[in-house]
């Protein structure tokens, strides 16, 4: 704050320090500002939250069923022959072929992807994308 004062015909500037404003100019915390990737994004803190709630509970989703359900299953359905068990693979990979079952009066062709046997399954191509059912395809022994 300035003041001017006249003595003896002259001008005079008088300065006044106010140390109460002085003082508050110091304590006050200087204005805070956005930086980094939010910089030029207009969005309030509160719909940032949502949004970062949001994504925590999708990633906690996705990782609770990837827990509970670690693959997929591939059943075999014998048809007739003797009972083989279940097995739990992951996508992409290749079936690990169990051994084979056996029938009386029958010899094991393979595993096919459907009951009428039209489509082998082949072990070293087809890829587990689901869980599945392979059934078991038989030839008559000629006797």
């Amino acid at each position: 704050m300035n003041d001017k004062c006249f003595h003896e015909n002259k001008l005079h500037e008088k300065t006044v320090i106010d140390l109460d404003s002085q003082s508050e100019k110091e304590n006050t915390p200087p204005k805070r500002e956005l930086r980094g990737l939010y910089k030029h994004v207009k969005i309030s803190v509160r719909t940032l939250d949502c949004i970062i709630v949001g994504c925590v509970l999708v990633i906690v989703t996705v990782l609770a069923f990837s827990l509970i359900k670690p693959g997929f299953t591939v059943s075999f359905d014998s048809n007739g022959g003797t009972d083989v068990a279940s097995q739990k693979q992951m996508y992409g990979e290749t079936l690990d072929v169990p051994e084979a079952p056996s029938r009386e009066g029958y010899e094991f062709i393979g595993w096919c992807k459907d009951y009428a046997c039209d489509e082998l399954w082949n072990e070293e191509v087809d890829k587990i994308e689901g869980d599945v059912t392979l059934y078991a395809e038989w030839k008559k022994i000629e006797e």
